[in-house]
């Protein structure tokens, strides 16, 4: 599944599970019946479970941001890509203009005379 972690990091978190399970049997806190708790108050391990819940979460919106902001790039990319095909020969079309006015603009003068008076 792409969202559990591979290699080094799974290696991590089985560590991690192993080393809670064993403080859990040492202080016979893994049993049935658990650290009696404070009415409303939350433990802090599981206010430590949803802020890395809540981090989890962030990063995992944080990486479709990015892909959605990749697919935008790549199709505005490949809009840059048209363009360019357009407009390299426009370009030259408009140069090839340019050189043949410049021939309209100089046919019948005679070298070295100046040109028309507006």
């Amino acid at each position: 599944m792409a969202d559990e972690p591979a290699g080094p990091m799974q290696q991590f978190v089985t560590q991690l599970r192993r080393m809670t399970a064993d403080l859990e049997n040492m202080t016979g806190l893994g049993g049935p019946h658990g650290v009696p708790s404070m009415p409303g108050f939350p433990l802090p391990g599981a206010l430590s479970a949803k802020e890395l819940k809540s981090i989890a979460t962030n990063v995992t919106a944080q990486r479709r941001s990015i892909q959605a902001l990749q697919v935008q790039l790549t199709a505005f990319e490949e809009q840059l890509e048209v363009l360019e095909g357009i407009l390299e020969p426009l370009a030259e079309w408009s140069s090839r203009w340019a050189e043949l006015e410049g021939l309209m603009m100089n046919m019948g003068r005679r070298p070295g005379s100046p040109g028309p008076t507006a």
